[in-house]
């Protein structure tokens, strides 16, 4: 059944239907956990809803999967509230509030709430310091993530890829190379993951040839790229400038590994074609895919226009992102400049005069 979700959900309402059946406390908690599964927030409200006019007691078995929902779905005021409420919490419970503030990004929270379950005794697990970690690289909260990390070690807490890879993430974000290596060299099997988080390691303090060079050394060791890995690398090659390179690895990446370009794809090789000057090719590429509605595409092209005086593509590209989008400010002010700089003075007024139009 946990494989069915629906079904579940389903067994659940013929089971509320026929009142010779009680449900109970198992029922309650395989139906919540299929509402999870599914991502069914509205059905487990129902459920919620129900136990609630049962006045039946919310053991902290019922209490964890209510979280754990909620969590799930992205409720985590209604996770929280629930997560207070329950007078006994355990190990997995405070594992489900702590991650489920990281997966929604609340960051602060999370490190928070890991304060006060030290604070109550409760030791941490691997579960617990994944999650943990994952708050502190977002928050770059290095200090935080630092001491968590020699509590981990101290406590002989076992380590596993997911949270070495983070903690590469961690201390990357925070410009430790040192320390980013470190863990990297000390992993026995790595992934593309753990790849993907030492190029961009490099990457933080701007060396991004030795984001490129460890690319290399990745398809040595026989480790296929992922699409977060030809990001990184397609960035790498527009701070270096490599053209060519970039180009060919945009084929390696929809050729030999099947990769389907998303917007962060495209944006980051027009930004590189724009940069070196071959902004007729990155408009080629932009209005080839669905990403030639993208703002931050378009603002990458605009810019290009202007570093290059490319005038006239410059207004078209204008002139294309302001029909996807009138209220964007860059979009005029960058096309102003373009005017200014070709001292093409009726024009300058002619966009502030749009701008002005657009309410902005």
């Amino acid at each position: 059944m946990s494989g069915q979700p629906m079904v579940a959900i389903y067994l659940y309402e013929r089971f509320r239907s026929l009142n010779a059946i009680r449900v109970n406390d198992h029922i309650y908690v395989a139906s919540l956990r299929a509402c999870a599964d599914a991502a069914k927030v509205f059905e487990g409200m129902i459920i919620h809803n129900h136990i609630l006019h049962s006045n039946m007691h919310i053991s902290l078995h019922v209490g964890s999967v209510l979280v754990d929902m909620y969590a799930k779905c992205g409720y985590i005021a209604e996770a929280s509230t629930i997560f207070h409420c329950l007078p006994t919490k355990d190990l997995v419970l405070w594992n489900t509030m702590i991650a489920g503030y990281a997966q929604f990004s609340f960051h602060d929270e999370a490190l928070q709430l890991f304060t006060s379950m030290q604070a109550k005794g409760v030791a941490p697990d691997t579960i617990t310091f994944a999650s943990l970690f994952k708050a502190c690289s977002c928050t770059q909260a290095i200090e935080e993530g630092r001491s968590a990390h020699s509590l981990m070690l101290k406590i002989g807490c076992k380590s596993n890829l997911v949270i070495e890879n983070t903690l590469i993430d961690m201390y990357a974000r925070a410009r430790q190379l040192d320390e980013a290596v470190w863990i990297f060299e000390a992993i026995c099997e790595r992934d593309a993951i753990s790849w993907t988080a030492l190029m961009n390691a490099y990457g933080h303090v701007n060396d991004w040839a030795m984001a490129i060079f460890y690319f290399e050394e990745m398809l040595r060791e026989g480790i296929n790229p992922d699409g977060a890995t030809f990001r990184c690398l397609f960035m790498a090659c527009s701070h270096v400038g490599l053209v060519n390179e970039g180009r060919l690895y945009f084929q390696m990446m929809i050729e030999q590994y099947n990769i389907s370009p998303t917007e962060d794809h495209i944006i980051c090789l027009t930004d590189l074609l724009a940069r070196s000057g071959h902004v007729n090719e990155a408009e080629k590429l932009l209005l080839s895919t669905p990403s030639s509605k993208s703002e931050s595409a378009l603002t990458a092209l605009l810019t290009a226009c202007r570093i290059h005086g490319s005038v006239r593509l410059g207004r078209r590209c204008f002139d294309r992102a302001v029909k996807i989008n009138p209220n964007y400010g860059s979009f005029y002010a960058l096309m102003s400049g373009i005017y200014t700089d070709a001292q093409e003075w009726e024009n300058v007024l002619e966009i502030e005069e749009m701008r002005k139009n657009a309410g902005l």
